[in-house]
Parts: structure tokens; sequence; C-alpha cells
């Protein structure tokens, strides 16, 4: 600062420069470099993906639902249709189905879903309908690594660590689902989910990648016994 006669003063100094936060940018770079090899890498998936989902099933090839993303911002998540056209109008219009779905933490079982394809049970299984997310993690919609994204009647059974959850974005893969193999309900979930917020690092992050296949072969094994059990009954 320089003082001038009449004690009037003019400040002087280096120019105030933006603040970045090199955290959020250096997260954002991992994921669009790591989507972009996955997303070349995985292109043969993509390309049986969409041949599974238009097998006897006509229709479009992509399923939107509404799910929250960070700071609770709506937005439109990503997977290949492994259901009817009509399935969240079937779900609604069918009362015991939709309350059954709510009670088992919005979800039906693989095997007795009448909304599901024989080929989309196939998808669900092995994760294929899942890789369309990849788009989302490209338009920062999603990361590759955090709490799975929810609709928007699940944030009730985060109580009070609501706004915890919608603190990060949603990702296509996370703690929860390499844990418990995203078998595991509330208020469980909520507890994994909230670990991986308050623990996050790079190095759990990469921890969680490479358990993801693993996870992905389980879960795949463990319902081809389901199946065995479906067609017995």
């Amino acid at each position: 600062m320089e003082e001038f006669e009449g004690g009037l003063a003019r400040v002087t100094g280096s120019r105030v420069r933006p603040q970045w936060d090199t955290a959020a940018i250096r997260e954002r770079l991992w994921d669009v470099v790591l989507a972009s090899i996955a997303l070349v890498v995985l292109s043969p998936f993509f390309l049986l993906a969409a041949i599974l989902t238009r097998y006897k099933s006509p229709g479009p090839l992509i399923f939107r639902q509404k799910r929250l993303g960070k700071h609770g911002v709506p937005f439109d998540i990503l997977k290949f249709r492994s259901m009817r056209i009509d399935a969240e109008k079937f779900l609604r219009e069918h009362g015991d189905l939709y309350r059954r779905y709510v009670a088992n933490n919005f979800k039906l079982d693989l095997w007795e879903d009448p909304r599901i394809s024989p080929c989309g049970r196939f998808m669900r299984r092995s994760k294929l309908d899942e890789l369309p997310q990849i788009w989302n993690v490209l338009r920062g919609e999603m990361t590759l690594v955090g709490p799975r994204p929810i609709v928007p009647p699940e944030i009730v059974s985060y109580g009070i660590y609501a706004k915890r959850l919608l603190s990060v974005r949603p990702g296509v893969t996370g703690y929860w689902q390499v844990t418990m193999g995203g078998e595991m309900g509330y208020p469980r979930r909520v507890v994994l989910d909230m670990f991986y917020v308050e623990h996050k690092t790079r190095t759990l992050d990469v921890f969680i990648l490479l358990k993801t296949f693993p996870a992905i072969c389980f879960h795949f094994w463990k319902n081809r016994k389901s199946a065995k059990g479906a067609a017995a009954k």
C-alpha cells in the first residue's frame, strides 16, 4: 500500500488469482481418462449388450431413469434396456409388485421380476446393462467410484446422512458393491456408503476398481444358483 498526501492511499501489489480446486480437477481427469479407456476396451461388450437388448425385445436400446446426483440434482442414469418398454408403468399399476419392490430396498428378485426379458436376466447377472454409465461419467454426472446413485424415494433411508451422501458424485461401482455384492440392504448400505465418503482416497478407489470384476463374477455365479432354484420350482 502506498500513502499519498492528505492521507489518501492506493492499494498496490499482485493481482488476485482465482482459486482452483486441484483435487476436484485431478479426480475429473482420472475419471475422463479411465472412462475413455474403458469405452474403447469394452466396445465389444457394448456390441454384445446391444444385440441382447434387441433380441426378441423391440424398443429403445437405452433405458433412462431419474437418480439423485451430487447436491441432490436429478439426472438420467443410462442402462441397456433389460425390461419391457413400459416397465415403470407396469410396476406402479401392480400394487402388490410395487410394495414388494419398496420392501426389498427398491428392487425385485431377478428371477421373480415379470418385467425382465430372458436376455435381460443374463445382462443383469453379468452387469452388461450397466455399461452405458460410462457415458454418465464422461458427462460429469457420475464418477467411476462412489456410492451408487439412488432413486429419489430412497433418500429417506439415509436419514441424517442424506446430505453427506449427496455431497459427492455417485459412482458406477462402490464400496457397497464390492463388499456385499450389492445385495445387502438398508441400514447396512448406509454404513458402507458413509464409510466410503468419510475415508475416500485414491488408494481406496483403486482397491474398489480392482475388486469390481471379482465381485461381478461372484454375482454372476450366485445368481446362476438362483436360476437353478427358480427352474426347480
